[in-house]
């Protein structure tokens, strides 16, 4: 097979692989025996067409048929004589793990896990649909999202309120082969009855549901959730699930406080989006971004005001960001400021009284203060970072900052 084949899958750490899986005869006259399933299915029977042929005379022609799926191995009986069973039940279909043992008829198969590791690059990007940032935890998390979107992965994205699930969520659907269809979001935390969830969904088919709050979901909505899921794995629905929780589930699975099929259903690949503190580097471009969200873009804050907000700690996250800049640094004076003309050049009454050349003069020394303002605000003070953006001499650079009172 080829290097690039396997269903995208994280593993316990939370690094992105590709998941395939080793189909090996543990017991029986085949002992030994063995397949590889590293994309679309595997068939297992006595018939000489089946890509795992077993000599054992309790096993049907066509005895069952093993999927490779985000979430795990969809092991499902082709209603064979004898039957396929995970531990001591029989199952006509269910979705195993890696590392799972399968008994058909007196042969039993175990999947072995034989995940590749993918290589974890930083994007090049700075911004992924509404999400911004370039420090280097920006940069991992576009390129896993970047590798997620590619594919019908089912995703959970978790971190600390007001990090961004959301928009990551919209951005993944944006990103997609998905973009055109529907993209529905969904509030399992009591925004949505257990019996409007298959509804919801249905409604989606073809796009992506956005499951917010599955952690905190009652156990009836679990429920629903858990049989729209399964039609989905039976391919009655066509439906790409991003799940988004406070954490990546497996405290809740481990406390009964939700299913395990869930957990195996929405968690196969699962993405940490990381609180502010984590990026504080990135404070100076998500503060333009969201000065300008405000419809003021040629307000900009000095480097004193961004070093009040880098010894912030942020407990609400880039959310408790937006809220200060609106109720706070653009509060007063600030919001005054109507929006620039057409152009960004405000050409006031007093500025048609004098003489063209002086008028021009203080246009410009206008936009000489703003722009290394800002220019400075981006690169967090260091004059040579910004004097390298601006193509120009450091030394002219901090002339025009002093001049302008700006060092």
């Amino acid at each position: 097979m080829a290097a690039s084949t396997g269903v995208l899958g994280t593993d316990a750490g939370g690094n992105l692989v590709l998941r395939r899986v080793i189909v090996r005869v543990v017991s029986g006259p085949d002992r030994g025996k063995e397949a590889r399933l590293e994309q679309g299915t595997v068939l297992v029977g006595s018939h000489p067409e089946a890509d795992l042929v077993l000599t054992d005379g309790t096993v049907s022609r066509y005895h069952a048929e093993l999927a490779l799926l985000p979430e795990g191995v969809r092991v499902r009986d082709l209603k064979s004589t004898n039957g396929t069973f995970v531990g001591d039940s029989r199952i006509e279909a269910a979705i195993v793990a890696p590392g799972s043992e399968v008994r058909l008829g007196r042969t039993r198969v175990e999947l072995l896990p034989a995940d590749v590791p993918m290589p974890e690059a930083p994007s090049e990007r700075v911004a992924f649909g509404a999400l911004v940032g370039a420090s280097r935890p920006m940069r991992q998390l576009f390129g896993m999202l970047e590798k997620v979107a590619a594919t019908d992965a089912p995703v959970l994205l978790f971190g600390e309120p007001g990090v961004g699930k959301s928009e990551a969520a919209r951005a993944i659907h944006e990103a997609s082969g998905r973009a055109r269809r529907p993209f529905a979001e969904l509030d399992l935390r009591g925004g949505i009855g257990a019996h409007a969830v298959a509804d919801e969904m249905a409604r989606a088919d073809g796009g992506t549901v956005v499951l917010d709050h599955v952690d905190e979901a009652p156990v009836a909505v679990q429920d629903a959730l858990a049989g729209a899921l399964d039609r989905r794995e039976r391919r009655v629905l066509d439906v790409r699930p991003i799940a988004i929780a406070a954490t990546d589930l497996r405290d809740r699975v481990e406390a009964g406080a939700l299913r395990r099929d869930l957990w195996f259903s929405l968690a196969s690949v699962r993405v940490h989006v990381p609180p502010l503190r984590e990026r504080r580097e990135d404070l100076p471009r998500l503060v333009r971004e969201l000065v300008r969200a405000t419809g003021y873009p040629d307000v900009g804050l000095t480097t004193a005001e961004l070093g009040v907000l880098r010894a912030h700690d942020f407990p609400g996250n880039v959310r408790e960001l937006r809220r200060m800049i609106e109720q706070t640094l653009l509060s007063g004076e600030r919001t005054s400021r109507p929006p620039p003309a057409p152009g960004g050049v405000q050409v006031t009454e007093d500025l048609v009284q004098l003489p063209f050349k002086e008028a021009k003069e203080k246009l410009l020394d206008v936009f000489e203060a703003r722009y290394i303002e800002a220019l400075l605000a981006r690169h967090d003070g260091n004059v040579s970072r910004a004097a390298q953006e601006a193509g120009v001499d450091r030394n002219h650079l901090a002339r025009l900052a002093k001049k302008h009172g700006l060092r």
